[in-house]
């Protein structure tokens, strides 16, 4: 070791020299052979003794069934009157290295025996090893005399205690001693102890620096129990140091205090103390390293450097880098050199670990302000995004208190006792009867955390520790050197009906431990990240539980993305801010958000919640193992998440075709509502910045869709239980069902409606329509399983579609929402109503409407819903009745009539119009056409406003053109015929003062010869020609000629 890493190391020691309480992890010293132990019997004493100090002796201890069925611990006792120490190892292998856990090392003094509790955690044989240091006359040898090391006798044995958390006790030390029931006493102790368990502890290097202590702790008790003044001068030490403790028990390995000359003084009074009251067999290893030191010459030096350059930093989490990713398509090298230059930085390394990588992602090295390069990096064309590396936390409250009863398992089955509530619980005892010894198919749970204890009895069949990997120490051993992650594997699969500790609640799961959190319990972005798609690709995991949390990444998104895409249900803590947002990667879309609740079935106050929170399960008080064996209660979002992951990999062990959103919906459907109803205040106004969230019926943002329930959820899939979505318009519930499953759905304890699966495995059965938003129950197999069941609350229907109505119609028709009731009112009086049909036609029976009267058409829902009202005219469909036409000549050039008013009279000629004139208010018409034919048929039609034609009148044109004067041949008084010429066809009429004396027929060509009495000359004789339309001719006036020969 270099001379100055001793030197610090020695001011640790200082420091350690101080802690009451301190009871690390053994260090790895040189082991001694346990090949001899001794087999020690429940309630049998074995008396044993040491010849001189340094003596070691060791016993072991192999429990009986009945032994770990009947007991939660082994109470072994150590009694003598002497000064040594008493190590209990879990087994032959951690004995050998002299490794064990905090509370398994005790010290004996004078009267004082050595107590430990021993969990039956592990599967045996315990080894016991008892260290012989002197007696305490050996210390108040008067200077200058010398006297030969005196032997020991001592007691050992054991006995069965099934402990309650009150059982446990605690080794009285120099620094309780010294501060017992002074001002500032339970201050210090309380950040004393928080300095062993959360750093010291928890590094190789900080084990190395108390293993000194074990050996000094019994002769300074000694001392200060019966002398006043050393008692009353460490206090006063301790006080001047505590501004020390306090930085390191709130920051940690962060802190930034520098030692100043008071803290000096202290220490080397502190110092003087421990010297002057060890054995001499002490005394040089002490005063090697104080010399070595220099112990009055750390006034200057910076707490948090010592602690990183001597290895005993628990958080090994660096934020001065930056992550980035290139775009696809872009080539890796230009980057690089633009990166390395911004960044100045020759750090530029893919993002990986164990075979494990994060495409095009890539992490550059001890960057000043990371999160202005990230935004610089961002601006690059290569870039896709970059990100400053985050610290996660686990999720989880560090307040234990240790147990072992699975009547302690108050989130498995929930009696009551203890201020809960009977049945506040996930239902385990149910699910337990269910399976009956059933073999579930297994699944693989990966706990992405500090890592998990293999060892303990009720893990090491359990977990996968052969596939796991170490992201914090690049090893295939992910080892947890901190407990929170065997804390969580605990809750989801311990080992069930084995009589060992607790039980879990997946009776076949496997756990892939991926370590991606410190000692510390924190982790960066990457190795997150990384974790994740080990998970995903190595682990083949089913379910990854993330009990840890901190600030959105778009690195991590990316690798829950890909899990997602892999089918893989991702369970997240919310976090424990009690904030109204969620942590980050509970936050993500593609996790399961779980919450906490308590025994009294409320959410616990330390829970985040917000938009995104799915369920709760509980997560206060939660007894589960931790790698010193003990089960222990711990809180936090970190605990209910596991509930969850465990219940999603049930789901899976009946299903393993199941998709994740289905995973979700399935237990988010089956979680019991524990939302506590309060009083609502709209603001009078509103915020566009705090817009006020719509929450769909069932859910709030405090408990989700409820408290987790395992038997429902798990009896859900079993009974392959499905409900369709329901309305507030339905008046049948339907879904899927195992063939022959009776179903009733239930509003409280009040029944809907029953029905009973088909063959199809489908089912449909009636029941009252229910109000919109009402959250509802469809039970299942008499209670086996419960599914939520929200009734939509449905808009009002859509405007009916209505086809025209006419003055001549009887129904009126359309569309409109299928089950809904069309009704058709005229002002204030209803026509008609009828149901639409299962295709969204209606048919409504109406008396004839009057043209121009207007109809409101509205559709109404089962939910008493009503549409917009669709209005509708009544159209003219009546045409006029056919226009009365007076007669028509050739000559004339108007067609007149009388027909409907205001309509518009049409004459038309082989279907060509040749003239139209809108009537008059009395209904005449006088429609102007040019002169037609003889003969010629007129079409003349009315049409009114509404462009109604009438039934057309034919009219046919008459001949009322008479004939020309005929032309008529001389007439003599001998003639007998009047001859000439006329308009064929025409009857020529010969007169004589208007007596007619004959008459004939014109033939084809216009000839006519009249037969007449010859007349006397001089007469005069008047022809005219009458047409067959009997027009008659002008007359031509003939005068008889005298015969001439």
């Amino acid at each position: 070791m270099k001379k100055g890493k001793i030197r610090y190391t020695a001011f640790l020691l200082a420091i350690m020299l101080l802690l009451s309480i301190v009871q690390p992890l053994a260090p790895k010293a040189s082991p001694a052979t346990a090949n001899e132990a001794i087999q020690l019997v429940k309630g049998d004493a074995v008396v044993g003794s040491f010849s001189e100090p340094g003596d070691v002796q060791w016993y072991k201890i192999e429990p009986t069934n009945e032994e770990i069925q009947r007991d939660t611990h082994m109470k072994i006792v150590l009694s003598g009157t002497f000064e040594g120490n008493i190590s209990v190892y879990p087994d032959k292998d951690r004995a050998e290295e002299d490794f064990t856990f905090d509370d398994y090392r005790a010290e004996i003094t004078e009267g004082a025996p050595a107590v430990i509790y021993m969990p039956h955690a592990w599967t045996g044989p315990y080894f016991i090893k008892v260290e012989y240091y002197g007696n305490i006359e050996e210390i108040d040898e008067v200077e200058g005399e010398t006297e030969e090391p005196q032997g020991a006798d001592y007691e050992i044995s054991y006995e069965g205690k099934r402990l309650t958390p009150s059982d446990l006790s605690e080794e009285a030390c120099p620094v309780e001693l010294s501060v017992n029931k002074r001002a500032a006493g339970v201050e210090i102790l309380k950040e004393l102890r928080q300095v062993r368990d959360e750093l010291l502890s928890k590094t190789d290097k900080g084990q190395e620096v108390t293993s000194l202590y074990y050996k000094i702790a019994p002769f300074l008790v000694t001392k200060m129990t019966f002398d006043k003044e050393t008692r009353d001068q460490a206090y006063k030490s301790l006080v001047t140091l505590k501004p020390i403790f306090s930085e390191l028990a709130e920051k940690g390995d962060a802190s930034s205090y520098r030692l100043n000359k008071a803290d000096q003084i202290a220490i080397n009074e502190l110092y003087e103390i421990v010297i002057q009251n060890v054995p001499d067999w002490l005394k040089p290893e002490i005063e090697k390293i104080a010399k070595e030191i220099g112990i009055d010459k750390l006034i200057g030096k910076e707490v948090s450097a010592i602690l990183k350059e001597n290895k005993m930093a628990v958080s090994q989490s660096d934020t001065d880098r930056v992550i980035v990713k290139l775009k696809s398509g872009k080539t890796k090298s230009v980057l690089e050199n633009k990166a390395k230059r911004l960044a100045k930085s020759p750090s530029f390394k893919t993002v990986k670990g164990n075979g494990t990588s994060l495409n095009n992602m890539y992490v550059l090295d001890e960057v000043k302000k990371p999160e202005e390069l990230a935004k610089n990096l961002e601006e690059l064309p290569e870039v896709e995004y970059a990100e400053p590396v985050y610290t996660y936390h686990k999720n989880a409250t560090d307040q234990p208190v240790f147990d072992a009863q699975y009547s302690s398992q108050w989130s498995l089955e929930n009696t009551g006792e203890g201020f809960g509530k009977a049945g506040a619980d996930i239902q385990f005892r149910k699910f337990y009867k269910t399976i009956n010894n059933k073999q579930l198919e297994e699944v693989v749970i990966a706990v992405v955390d500090t890592g998990v204890d293999y060892t303990l009895a009720d893990l090491e069949e359990i977990v996968l520790r052969d596939e796991g990997y170490d992201f914090v120490n690049r090893d295939e051993d992910a080892y947890d050197d901190e407990g929170h992650g065997t804390h969580v594997a605990g809750i989801i699969a311990a080992g069930m009906d084995n009589n060992y500790s607790m039980t879990g609640i997946h009776p076949n799961a496997k756990i892939l431990p991926v370590k991606v959190l410190d000692a510390s319990g924190s982790g960066d972005t990457e190795k997150i990240a990384l974790g994740i798609k080990y998970a995903v690709d190595e682990g083949k995991a089913d379910v990854i539980n993330l009990s840890l949390g901190g600030p959105y990444s778009r690195v991590i998104e990316e690798q829950l993305k890909y899990a997602a895409s892999k089918n893989v249900t991702i369970v997240a803590a919310s976090g424990n801010d009690g904030a109204d947002m969620l942590d980050y990667p509970a936050a993500s879309k593609h996790s399961i958000a779980v919450g906490a609740s308590n025994r009294l079935d409320i959410v616990s106050d330390f829970s985040s919640y917000g938009e995104g929170l799915d369920l709760v399960a509980p997560g206060s008080d939660i007894p589960s193992l931790l790698p010193n064996g003990n089960v222990t209660y711990l809180s936090g979002t970190s605990m209910a998440a596991p509930h969850v992951a465990a219940a999603a990999g049930l789901l899976l062990s009946v299903n393993k075709d199941l998709k994740r959103e289905e995973v979700r919906r399935i237990l988010t459907e089956t979680a019991e509502d524990i939302a506590v109803e309060e009083p609502v205040s709209q603001p009078d106004y509103y915020d566009d910045d705090f817009p006020v969230r719509v929450l769909e019926p069932g859910y709030d943002e405090v408990s989700g869709w409820g408290r987790l329930n395992v038997w429902s959820a798990f009896n859900t899939v079993g009974l392959r239980l499905a409900v369709d979505p329901l309305t507030d318009n339905d008046m049948n519930i339907s879904g899927k069902a195992v063939k022959g499953m009776p179903l009733e759905l239930m509003d409280g304890e009040t029944s809907l409606g029953k029905g009973v699966a088909k063959a199809d495995e489908k089912f449909s059965f009636k029941i009252t329509p229910q109000q919109g938003n009402k959250v509802l129950h469809l039970v299942a197999n008499d209670g086996a399983a419960s599914v939520r069941v929200s009734v939509k609350e449905t808009p009002a229907p859509e405007i009916p579609i209505v086809k025209p109505v006419s003055d001549s119609d009887t129904v009126v028709t359309g569309q409109a929402e299928k089950g809904t009731t069309v009704a058709v009112k005229s002002k204030k009086k209803l026509l008609g109503e009828v149901k639409v049909d299962a295709k969204g036609h209606f048919k409504v029976k109406i008396e004839k409407q009057k043209a121009g009267t207007q109809l409101l058409i509205t559709s109404t829902s089962v939910s008493k819903k009503v549409s917009k009202t669709a209005k509708v005219v009544v159209i003219d469909k009546t045409p006029p009745a056919k226009p009365k036409v007076n007669s028509v000549g050739d000559s004339d050039q108007f067609v007149g009539g009388k027909t409907e008013p205001g309509a518009t009279v049409i004459v038309k000629l082989k279907g060509k119009t040749i003239g139209k004139k809108k009537v008059d208010a009395k209904g005449t018409f006088k429609v102007a056409i040019k002169k037609q034919k003889a003969g010629t048929v007129l079409s003349v039609t009315a049409k009114d406003a509404a462009g109604n034609e009438s039934k057309a009148t034919k009219v046919t044109v008459k001949d009322k053109t008479p004939p020309a004067v005929p032309k008529v041949n001389k007439v003599t008084d001998r003639d007998k015929f009047i001859t000439g010429k006329t308009e064929k066809n025409a009857v020529v009429y010969v007169k004589h003062k208007g007596k007619t004396l004959g008459k004939k027929k014109a033939d084809a060509k216009g000839k006519f010869k009249v037969k007449i009495k010859k007349q006397k000359a001089g007469t005069t004789l008047s022809v005219t020609a009458k047409d067959a339309a009997g027009n008659t001719s002008k007359a031509a006036k003939i005068k008889v000629k005298n015969y001439k020969k």
